[in-house]
This record gives structure tokens, sequence and C-alpha cells, in this order.
């Protein structure tokens, strides 16, 4: 059965709530969750303090987060943006503002996935020209692939080349996307 809790508010100077919410980051807690244990320390005087909340604190409150009030149409567009996407509207927001700062395109999630997928199949083509080379040169490869050829060899090379500037390509044009390069005003 959960338990009841109830509001206990107090007013601090700029400065000391900066300290407060910095002591709380750095016990991975809201200035909430640290003020409840130092009250339960202060009210419980030599019993143990009640131990930390066991949930994890999110990534985003670990690196920060920044709150910004936008135009209705700009809302919606982002949101409009943020469903083509397959995120919500924050986390596309995130994905722009980092594609700015670090002047470099970020995937989400299902993306990144997608993208991770095909590198990772263009190493296991790239692995594969390579042995089958290796066999051709060493004169071991039997069967129908012992027909190849070196040319033959080489041009699986320069797809599988073709394949990985693709990519990159792929990754250039998201950055465009994303940071708002080349669009018209």
């Amino acid at each position: 059965m959960p338990t009841k809790k109830k509001a206990a508010m107090t007013y601090l100077p700029p400065e000391r709530h900066a300290q407060l919410a910095a002591l709380a980051a750095s016990e991975g807690q809201t200035v909430s969750v640290f003020l409840g244990r130092l009250i339960g320390l202060a009210l419980d005087g030599d019993e143990a303090a009640p131990p930390p909340p066991s949930r994890p604190t999110s990534r985003a409150r670990r690196e920060g987060k920044v709150t910004v009030r936008l135009a209705a149409d700009v809302r919606q567009d982002l949101e409009e943006e943020a469903r083509s996407q397959g995120v919500t509207a924050s986390t596309w927001a995130a994905a722009l503002l980092s594609a700015r700062m670090r002047n470099a395109p970020q995937m989400v999630a299902g993306e990144r996935r997608g993208v991770r997928a095909a590198y990772r199949q263009l190493r296991g083509l790239a692995v594969n020209a390579n042995q089958i080379a290796y066999a051709l040169n060493r004169g071991v490869l039997m069967g129908a692939g012992a027909d190849l050829t070196k040319a033959e060899v080489e041009g699986l090379r320069q797809d599988v080349a073709k394949l990985r500037m693709a990519l990159s390509v792929y990754a250039e044009g998201r950055f465009r996307f994303q940071s708002g390069e080349g669009e018209q005003p």
C-alpha cells in the first residue's frame, strides 16, 4: 500500500539553493529526495538514516536539463517532425541541439540500431571479400568460387567501399537535416 506524503516547503537564497542542488546531484538525487533524507536524519536523531532511493537517476538528470518555451506553431512543427522520426518532441529537440553543438549527426534510437546493423553487415562483407582473396592467392579455393578472378574480387571490395561511402553520405545528410543547413529561409 503506497504511503501518503505531504509537502514541506522552505525558501532559500539562490546561492544556498544552488549549493543544495549541487549536493543533491552529487548524491544522484533530486533536491526533494535529498531534503527528505536530511529531515529524516534530524528527526530520527542517532538512528540509521533511511537508505537512498533505489531508482537510478536518469542520464538526462545527470547531464543537465534545458527547458524552453516555444510558440504554439513551432511546438506543433517540432512534434510533427519528432513523430516522423518515431521519438518524443523532447528527444528530437535534444538530438537537434546536440547535432548543432557537436557539429555531428545525432541518431535516434531506431535509426542508430539500423546504422549499426548496416556497418556490421558491411564489416562482414569486407571480411568475406578478404577471405576469398586470401583463398584465391593460396590456390585453395574449391568449387564454383574457384572461377573468380582477381578483378572480380577487387570489384567486390570496391562495392563494399561504395556502400561505406553511402552510409557516410547518409550521416552527412542527416547532419544537414538536423542542423538546418541548406534550408531556404
